[in-house]
């Protein structure tokens, strides 16, 4: 229940259904390995069925068993592609954090973005929007639709970044310069006061190339910086930054499929034992290509 001194009374419900599967298993060497599915769903009926709950724990079994025998990768810095899982871990935790508008207006927290509303912060090809009047996107529902925020505000489909240069940042009631009011991004955790938080966030790309010319421009660009391979990146099984002054800017990704690519005859090895690390601003502006693939 919401009301205000503005006169507004809101009620929402939202019941999410989950699914999921976990399985661990350890490599010969004792690193400890895990693979799993998740589903998240508005209706019962959506829930997957018995008979895929089979099938994709079958695969999860078979993917834990090839990481089994996969060769644990030696240090690395070099080009990589991100596939789609792995590009919105990356983007929410690199950028989308630190576009919130209280962490932008606090002297506690790094503020990366302060300042730059009209700059180029972003290869000039890509755009990020965050839009919580998006409730699906491919037949899969979004958990981050949203008809109003917590402090009673419609939720507002957001131009963050245009083209490259910093638009606008998420806002909730309170004004962060030179915003003067909410764009409908005021969201609470639990009993916490509402601050401004991502809903949906979506990146679109106007260089966009097929599977086969990216996995060539990543071959290319590892023998350029004398790389003996390149590495894809499948699946992750999440991330986490920091964005406080007193810390390290910077952001981590824990994938969990990755296949070495030859730099010079393209074969795929299954690899593990990688992370992803890096500062934001510098790895999200060595984009030089996406897909076009997307997914939710």
């Amino acid at each position: 229940w919401f009301t205000s001194s503005e006169g507004s009374e809101l009620v929402t419900e939202q019941v999410i259904y989950g699914a999921h599967l976990l399985a661990l298993t350890r490599a010969p060497d004792g690193q400890l390995l895990e693979a799993g599915r998740d589903w998240y769903v508005r209706a019962e009926a959506d829930l997957p069925t018995p008979e895929r709950l089979r099938a994709e724990a079958a695969k999860v079994v078979q993917e834990l068993l090839a990481l089994r025998r996969a060769p644990v990768i030696d240090p690395y810095t070099g080009p990589a592609i991100l596939e789609p899982e792995a590009t919105g871990v990356l983007f929410h935790e690199a950028v989308g954090h630190r576009l919130e508008g209280e962490r932008v207006d606090d002297d506690k927290e790094g503020q990366t973005y302060k300042g730059q509303v009209g700059k180029p912060v972003l290869p000039p090809f890509l755009t990020i929007v965050d839009d919580p009047t998006l409730r699906a996107y491919g037949g899969l529902p979004l958990n981050g639709a949203y008809a109003f925020d917590e402090q009673g505000v419609p939720g507002q489909r957001t131009v963050l970044v245009r083209d490259g240069r910093l638009e606008a940042y998420l806002l909730s009631r309170r004004p962060v310069k030179p915003f003067e009011r909410s764009n409908g991004h005021g969201r609470s955790q639990g009993a916490r006061a509402p601050m401004a938080r991502m809903s949906n966030l979506v990146l679109e790309s106007r260089k966009q190339v097929s599977p086969e010319e990216l996995k060539r421009l990543l071959m290319a660009e590892a023998r350029r910086q004398g790389k003996p391979y390149g590495l894809v990146i499948r699946d992750i099984t999440g991330g986490n930054t920091n964005t406080m002054s007193f810390g390290y800017q910077a952001f981590k990704g824990t994938p969990r499929l990755v296949y070495r690519v030859d730099a010079r005859t393209g074969a795929e090895e299954l690899v593990r034992g990688v992370e992803l690390v890096g500062t934001p601003l510098a790895s999200v502006n060595k984009v030089l290509a996406t897909g076009g693939e997307s997914r939710a």
